[in-house]
């Protein structure tokens, strides 16, 4: 069974989500790689897919949604369970 990520993995990968060009593509690239970069040492990191995402919902819809999608990974039953964020249009 996967282990849930730490709520400081959780924290890192929103904020760096939110506001790191680079970064969101390093996670596009590879989610788990890009992850493991964090240094949070959270072995959870490790059930992440290495296989690209093909889309991630732009900087300011993890801002405005952080602690929707915070709480929704938090509660997941798997480290990359699919959530839903819903974007305003």
């Amino acid at each position: 069974m996967a282990k849930k990520l730490s709520e400081k993995t959780i924290d890192a990968l929103l904020d760096m989500l939110a506001g790191d060009d680079e970064f969101r593509a390093r996670f596009k690239a590879n989610p788990r790689a890009a992850t493991r970069s964090l240094g949070t040492q959270d072995e959870a990191v490790e059930s992440l897919p290495e296989a690209p995402i093909t889309d991630l919902a732009d900087k300011e819809a993890f801002r405005k949604s952080r602690a929707v999608v915070r709480q929704s990974l938090i509660n997941a039953r798997d480290p990359f369970e699919p959530i839903s964020l819903e974007v305003p249009r």
